[in-house]
């Protein structure tokens, strides 16, 4: 398997099981940027994680790394066809839910928290009610991506 193959396949698995792997810890209650939703009860949601309910799609996505121009084609495939659902405190991507926490920062950005999946502690700010910039220096997705709402 060639460098480009390689790193094509990782993208094509990659980007589906690390935001459908969003899930992970959550803010402990009490804690900064306590969004007031007890995991898994669907409970009323304020601030960013209330901004963030429905559904996104990454509209643009600057990686940190260079992508190889044979990788780009299956890029844009996988970005036409990504969609992520908040609801609560989850996210859902290709049917399967995970936890999904923006915990709010006093300088108007918010940090969200998965279980080490896509945007595990990535810094965000809603740039309009309907889009949000992710600057995530992670390990799997380096680089930042813009989200805009679908309706």
């Amino acid at each position: 398997m060639g460098r480009v193959t390689g790193w094509a396949l990782a993208v094509a698995m990659g980007v589906t099981t690390a935001c459908a792997g969003c899930g992970g810890s959550t803010a402990q209650p009490g804690a900064p940027g306590d969004t007031g939703v007890a995991a898994g009860s669907g409970g009323p949601v304020s601030g960013a994680q209330g901004k963030l309910q429905g559904k996104w799609e990454i509209v643009r996505y600057e990686s940190q790394d260079p992508i190889p121009d044979e990788a780009m084609p299956l890029m844009g495939e996988l970005f036409d066809e990504l969609r992520l659902d908040v609801k609560g405190d989850k996210v859902v991507v290709d049917a399967k839910e995970s936890p999904f926490v923006a915990n709010e920062n006093a300088d108007g950005t918010f940090k969200l928290t998965t279980s080490g999946g896509m945007f595990d502690g990535a810094t965000c700010k809603f740039v309009e009610d309907d889009e949000f910039e992710v600057d995530d220096r992670g390990e799997r997705w380096p680089g930042k991506s813009v989200l805009k709402r679908t309706h």
